[in-house]
């Protein structure tokens, strides 16, 4: 009996000990879980996303009209300034008579002296007639031998690409069939499922097979035996359902020999291609050889039939005397009209190239704007911005009170800064003034991703390369544990809010971290937020 009460004893006090340790053990892992970081977490999504473009500008005038005047002319009075509005009587500028006039009487001794030389230059203009049609019957030759060589290396060349695009048709025409991703992630599954089952099918063999063992020693009476019995009866149920899940075995999916032709199809596809591409080159090749070597022979045909230099020289002289001429009308024509010059239209100076006491450059001496044509609204927008706005694009325009969708009518890449592009829109008539500030805003929207995820759950590490964290499970030493795992994606687009990655490691089953309250690094533990 006291041995009894002492094994009694040492049973309870043997229970405390085990339950101390056991509060022990949870107030530890209490306080170690209090002090992991928390996370916040989502799962991707499938959408499209949404890229909104919006940038300042300023209106500018329509159609431009420009006043010419003679170049080299001094201009005495300049009456206009820019900005100012005219009208066909404004007077813009007049020249100086008395340079005018020297102008005049210069033009005219540069005509007599030119037409003293043609007349001494139409004494040479007989020339050997026989040699010059002798070079030219060798011209034609050549160039006819040229034609024939040429035309036929095209022929080869282009059936040499004929060849090579049906090479290229047969083998696209016999397309390797293919496993699709949901059948493959289907019979994975199936896989994946019987192995599941399998383990526990033999789990519960060993637990039967345990039990049986120990009911099978130190029997004593019938209730023994009744155990042991009932010990056989479920490891027999338990071996035969582990043998008949045995003899449906399912093997693990093996693509690779599907996947193995058809790289090896894509492979030779795209050698083909690549013949195809060089055919192609082939006959540009020969082409443009063609055509070079028919310019060339061509030009040398030309340069028979050309005068000699004789015969040119008087023809430039005619042909210079000529230009002096109407020059000279021109220089007559602004004398009789007093030297004044006037716009032809309507509009407002935009820009004025000529000064009182300076000579009159090339082009135009004076710009001014058409009040009658519809104003544009430009604006400029970078590299980036430049992938959702294309001609033709819809876009709101804001115009001081007035909002307006209207239509992109130009973009083209800026001439003084590569990364700006210059979008023009034109604006109904009535609509804007010049100089006036606006902005206008597109908004595009991308393909569907099928797998897209919070910005917040996106980071870069040093090298720019993308990353992000998911939860995932570990065994750790007060059991299973949450860790944070680094996983580098792809990015396929992304706005403000939403990235779109490539799916492989990531897939809309995966758990995001997207908010954390410490800075996380691959493999910390972590937790969810309270």
């Amino acid at each position: 009996m006291d041995m009894w009460k002492k094994q009694r004893w040492i049973g309870i006090a043997f229970g405390f000990f085990l339950a101390f340790m056991l509060l022990c053990t949870l107030i530890s892992k209490a306080v170690y879980v209090s002090k992991l970081p928390q996370v916040d977490t989502s799962t991707p999504n499938r959408m499209a996303l949404n890229h909104q473009v919006q940038a300042d500008g300023i209106v500018h005038q329509g159609r431009e009209y420009a006043v010419n005047a003679l170049s080299g002319l001094r201009v005495r009075t300049v009456y206009i300034n820019v900005g100012d509005r005219i009208e066909p009587s404004t007077l813009l500028f007049d020249l100086d008579m008395d340079d005018l006039r020297e102008k005049i009487q210069e033009q005219e001794l540069e005509i007599r002296k030119l037409k003293l030389q043609t007349a001494a230059m139409e004494q040479n203009q007989y020339l050997d007639a026989e040699k010059q049609q002798m070079e030219g019957t060798r011209a034609k030759e050549d160039y006819e031998r040229a034609e024939k060589q040429a035309g036929e290396t095209l022929n080869r060349a282009e059936e040499d690409l004929d060849q090579a695009e049906d090479a290229y048709d047969t083998h696209t025409d016999h397309t390797v069939k293919t496993t699709s991703a949901a059948q493959r992630k289907a019979q994975q599954a199936a896989y994946e499922e019987w192995v599941r089952k399998e383990a526990e099918l033999k789990s519960a063999l060993e637990e039967a097979e345990r039990s049986l063992s120990q009911n099978s020693i130190g029997i004593t009476s019938e209730a023994d035996r009744a155990e042991l019995e009932k010990a056989k009866r479920q490891y027999d149920a338990a071996k035969s359902a582990y043998e008949q899940h045995r003899e449906h075995e399912i093997e693990k999916p093996d693509f690779s020999a599907e996947d193995q032709e058809s790289s090896a199809w894509k492979e030779k596809k795209d050698t083909l291609e690549d013949a195809v591409t060089s055919a192609e080159r082939s006959v540009e090749d020969a082409k443009r050889a063609q055509t070079d070597a028919l310019l060339e022979a061509g030009r040398k045909i030309e340069d028979t039939s050309l005068p000699a230099d004789a015969d040119s020289s008087l023809e430039v002289n005619r042909l210079q005397i000529q230009a002096m001429q109407t020059k000279l009308e021109a220089y007559q024509k602004a004398l009789e009209g007093g030297g004044q010059i006037y716009p032809e239209a309507e509009g407002i100076i935009t820009r004025i190239q000529v000064s009182p006491g300076e000579r009159i450059g090339d082009g135009a001496a004076v710009v001014y704007a058409d009040l009658t044509s519809p104003m544009q609204f430009r604006v400029s927008i970078t590299k980036a911005q430049k992938k959702y706005v294309n001609q033709g694009d819809a876009i709101m325009l804001n115009l001081g009170s007035s909002q307006k969708e209207l239509t992109v009518d130009y973009v083209a890449e800026n001439e003084m800064n590569p990364e700006l592009y210059d979008v023009h829109v034109f604006l109904p008539d009535g609509m804007g003034t010049i100089g006036q500030s606006g902005s206008f805003q597109a908004e595009t929207q991308s393909e569907t991703f099928s797998c897209c995820i919070p910005l917040t759950a996106l980071h870069e590490d040093s090298t720019q390369r993308k990353y992000v964290y998911i939860v995932s499970e570990r065994a750790g030493i007060l059991g299973k544990e949450l860790v944070a795992e680094q996983v580098y994606v792809k990015v396929l687009d992304q706005n403000d809010t939403y990235a779109a990655i490539e799916e492989g490691v990531i897939d809309r089953e995966t758990e995001l971290i997207t908010y954390a309250t410490e800075a996380l690094e691959d493999r910390d533990v972590i937790r969810y937020q309270e």
